[in-house]
């Protein structure tokens, strides 16, 4: 991942959910959360109940295994744990830190769950 820092991959996951047909479902008993991309949309399916930084979190979790698809791949077993521990602490940050790209990303996500 040479090159890419929080800012070139949060500019990439923005592009990546701009340009991508969200479909929004409920979470069932068997299902509680997980997101599906297919054919340019992606189906989420996502806890109700949150707050608004909990589903954004859940949303960067998910955008990096979309953004990064080659890259993670190569690292196997390692892949889970390197979102979790290093990726997506540091992105989170990055949009925190930032008060108009984290109000950008909320904006979205409030919008995105109103259009359900």
């Amino acid at each position: 991942m040479t090159g890419l820092n929080e800012s070139k991959l949060e500019k990439r996951m923005r592009f990546l959910f701009e340009t991508t047909k969200w479909i929004w479902k409920k979470p069932t008993k068997t299902t509680w959360a997980y997101m599906q991309p297919h054919a340019g949309q992606v189906t989420i399916c996502l806890p109700p109940d949150k707050d608004d930084d909990y589903l954004l979190r859940y949303i960067f979790h998910e955008l990096i295994h979309f953004a990064l698809p080659g890259e993670l791949q190569a690292l196997g077993a390692f892949e889970e744990d390197i979102i979790i521990r290093t990726l997506e602490p540091r992105l989170i940050k990055h949009v925190t830190d930032h008060r108009t790209i984290h109000k950008w990303w909320i904006k979205r996500l409030r919008e995105l769950r109103e259009a359900k």
